[in-house]
């Protein structure tokens, strides 16, 4: 009542030491806590309050000791000089260890840790003997029935900065250890008491780790923080306790895990092994990013005891790419610093492998392989002044320019493009840059027919970051390389035409890598860049189709049929997510499509050419509309499918189109020149679940509906457009919620940000399952009734955002 009035507030405040203890020995066990617990807000002198702390620890309310404990703990900070104090109120925290409240267990622990650091600080003689007497004490609380007890136990012995190394490497093992029994003395003990003590200490860390709270398993972990520098014994015993910890339920303790073989790494006590290593390479393929992070933080660091560890641990990194490849700048980093830590371990595994990655030695490993990166930047990764003697080909570092924009936006941390550039020229000197198109300066030569990829070189050559650098160019700069490298991708028509795939992909990857330099530099050229990202996508499954389209040998099954899905599902995304386009883009986009069903008609074996035909007439009809509004004659391919449609007739089931030579038909296309207009604006959504993981899911009940709380922000989406969600439980069912984002408000076309619930009907009977949410843009060229569904959208979708993961657990009746 006092606190909510300002009066009796500063009247409490004033309250002196008589009033104080004469309330606190009040009838009222209330008010007695209040004082307790408030204790510090009042001018007491810290003589007397310790002596009240001290005395109401016997008090018959449990409420009252905990408050009276937990002041003995804060008092803790201060200096106190009586050492038969300490010693008084150390020794009546232990004595409540045994108390049947668990809160108040709970806060002797506290206090145990607190003043028995006092103690052993105020006595340094016998600093051993009352640190490892409070280890101890600490792990016999370690198995304790509470869990906030046991948390506390762990979270308290962080705090030991010295013990015994029996003690500790007796907390590993759950049996007594032989080198208590028989024993006569540990720092002044009787046989008797070395015993207890080992009981007490026995494999706590053990059952710490195999709790069944994920909070103590997480303490547990952290626990082990201090004193692996201890003992390099307790170091290998606590590597091995780690392992079995990667492989945890809980993200938070294979995280915490992964911290603590961090602080190892940084204090020289990590000692892997081969035995070790399947395990904790493990981490490298977790569903959850973090742990993949914190793994490959600690690979940076480890110091591997030889080539076999190495290769196991470049193995798992090449893996967890392939699984990931979002992962990439991550992995390549790790590769570099693992590579300068193991310089002769690289010159060894770099001279076995280098005739499976060279190029020019028809290596079995594809350039473009996610292996040969790896081996790349393992390579160049050698000291600079180091490199002939330690064998590593010069080639190599030729071969790494064309990488230049992926290795150096793994390697920002470390140095700049430039600094890479001038590194890899440096190196590669003996056999030179010209192997791959650049002169002596790292100048790109005059383009000749197998190097494209030279000219796109130049985009991200040491001269660009000197200009993109200052504020004022780098818009004009991002356009200028955008246009350059469309023009560049016209000229790999004829390559795709001739059956050149390899040199096709490698030229597209490093067009796109060049185009990635910007991606965070620009601000008004953003959606033309985006747009241009996603156009080298596209361009990248054409060249795929028409080598399959052109190849003597027969294709895997089903990988026509998901080639086209990707590049029609592709186009139409292309088409969807971007406006501001001109006449000229959307004809460009639209002969693409055109192409994409041309190409499904000529495979025989297609199902559907109805429905096909239909669209390649519609889009034929559209394309001739955009002509004649620009006066422009149509392209041979158009003119060709105009005169196949008109030859057909009506389409109808009655019709055939099997009479149609459509591979003939395709011969006739050509890839224009595609000029890229700068006021293209990227249709995109940010969606974020909050406050939603593995460890805070969101409750249901089973049967009924779910609100889902999203926090969106949507760029330059028209108010015309229709926005879906799309909520999939199994991948196989997908309930879908329309958006009335208009009637939320909340900014401007441009952007706009608010917060939505999202209802999800769909709830199993299931403990827990995940759900999986994005925001989808109808197609609006599509005609509404050929994918009309019942109770969704009618046209398909193309999704503006990354899918998100929603974590829900079932209500369970306490």
């Amino acid at each position: 009542m006092a606190e909510r009035d300002s009066e009796l507030v500063s009247a409490i405040n004033e309250l002196d030491d008589r009033s104080f203890l004469s309330l606190c020995f009040g009838p009222s066990v209330s008010i007695r806590i209040w004082l307790l617990i408030n204790a510090e807000r009042f001018q007491i002198r810290p003589s007397l309050l310790l002596t009240v702390f001290l005395g109401f620890t016997k008090d018959p309310y449990p409420y009252v000791r905990k408050a009276a404990l937990d002041g003995l703990a804060g008092l803790g900070n201060t200096v106190v000089e009586d050492g038969s104090m300490i010693e008084c109120c150390y020794f009546r925290a232990i004595e409540l260890l045994n108390d049947v409240e668990d809160c108040v267990r709970s806060a002797a622990v506290r206090v145990v840790i607190t003043w028995g650091l006092m103690l052993a600080a105020h006595s340094p003689e016998r600093k051993q003997h009352f640190s490892d007497e409070i280890f101890a004490n600490l792990c016999s609380m370690t198995r304790d029935m509470s869990m906030e007890v046991r948390f506390n136990a762990f979270v308290a012995i962080k705090r030991l900065e010295i013990v015994s190394e029996d003690l500790l490497l007796q907390s590993m093992s759950k049996r007594v250890l032989s080198i208590f029994k028989g024993k006569k003395s540990l720092v002044q003990c009787y046989t008797e008491q070395l015993e207890m003590l080992a009981l007490d200490v026995a494999g706590a860390f053990v059952h710490g780790v195999e709790d069944e709270f994920h909070q103590v398993r997480k303490s547990a972990c952290d626990a082990l923080f201090n004193l692996i520098i201890l003992s390099t014994k307790f170091a290998g015993e606590a590597l091995s306790l780690l392992m079995d910890v990667l492989n945890d339920d809980s993200v938070s303790v294979r995280l915490q895990a992964l911290e603590t073989l961090h602080h190892m790494a940084i204090s020289n006590c990590l000692q892997l092994q081969e035995a070790h290593m399947h395990m904790f390479l493990s981490a490298l393929s977790d569903n959850n990013g973090h742990v993949r992070s914190a793994l490959r933080k600690l690979l940076k660091l480890a110091k591997l005891p030889d080539l076999v560890t190495f290769q196991l641990s470049f193995n798992g990194l090449v893996e967890s790419l392939e699984s990931y490849p979002q992962d990439e700048s991550d992995v390549l980093s790790v590769l570099f610093h693992m590579g300068q830590n193991h310089v002769n371990m690289v010159a060894s595994i770099i001279t076995d492998v280098f005739e499976q990655i060279d190029p020019a030695s028809e290596g079995k490993l594809g350039f473009d392989s996610v292996k040969v990166i790896a081996y790349t930047v393992l390579a160049i990764s050698a000291p600079v002044l180091d490199t002939h003697s330690l064998r590593i080909p010069p080639r190599i570092f030729s071969y790494a320019a064309t990488l230049l924009g992926r290795i150096s936006h793994a390697l920002g941390d470390i140095m700049d493009q430039s600094t890479i550039f001038a590194y890899l020229l440096q190196n590669s000197k003996n056999t030179g840059l010209s192997d791959l198109g650049f002169n002596p300066e790292g100048v790109p030569c005059s383009l000749t027919p197998g190097s494209y990829v030279n000219d796109i070189l130049a985009i991200a050559s040491p001269k660009t970051p000197a200009t993109i650098h200052e504020k004022q160019h780098k818009d004009d700069d991002a356009i200028e390389s955008i246009k350059t490298i469309l023009s560049k991708v016209q000229d790999i028509w004829p390559l795709i035409q001739s059956g050149f795939l390899h040199e096709v992909l490698r030229t597209l990857r490093v067009c796109k890598e060049a185009l990635e330099v910007f991606t965070y530099q620009i601000d008004k050229y953003s959606g033309a860049l985006a747009f241009t990202l996603q156009y080298l996508k596209i361009m990248k499954l054409v060249a795929k189709v028409w080598n399959l389209m052109s190849s003597k040998h027969s294709c895997r099954i089903g990988e026509w049929e998901s080639l086209l899905g990707k590049l029609e599902k592709g186009l139409k995304g292309l088409r969807s997510r971007f406006i501001g386009f001109s006449k000229e883009e959307e004809r460009h986009i639209l002969e693409l499509m055109l192409v994409t069903c041309a190409l499904k008609l000529s495979n025989g074996e297609i199902c559907c050419h109805l429905t096909i035909m239909r669209k390649l007439s519609m889009i034929a009809s559209n394309i001739e509309h955009l002509l004649k509004e620009e006066c422009i004659e149509p392209s041979t391919f158009v003119c060709e499918v105009q005169r196949s449609l008109s030859k057909l007739g009506a389409i109808t089931p009655k019709a055939s189109c099997y009479s149609l030579d459509f591979r003939k038909l395709l011969k006739t296309f050509t890839l224009n020149h595609l000029e890229i207009s700068e006021k293209l604006k990227h249709v995109k959504a940010e969606l974020v679940i909050p406050d939603n993981d593995y460890e805070k899911p969101l409750y249901f009940v089973p049967g009924l509906p779910v609100g889902i709380l999203c926090q969106i922000i949507l760029h330059n989406v028209p108010s015309e457009r229709k926005l879906w969600f799309r909520i999939t439980m199994d991948n196989t069912t997908s309930q879908f919620i329309f958006l009335d984002f208009l009637s939320l408000g909340g900014g401007c076309d441009e952007v706009r940000e608010f917060t939505y619930t999202v209802p999800f009907y769909r709830t199993p009977k299931a403990s827990s399952f995940i759900a999986r949410i994005c925001i989808g843009l109808e197609c609006w060229f599509e005609s509404a009734e050929v994918n009309e569904r019942r109770g969704g959208p009618k046209r398909d979708l193309a999704y503006i955002c990354k899918e998100k993961e929603v974590y829900l657990s079932m209500i369970h009746n306490s």
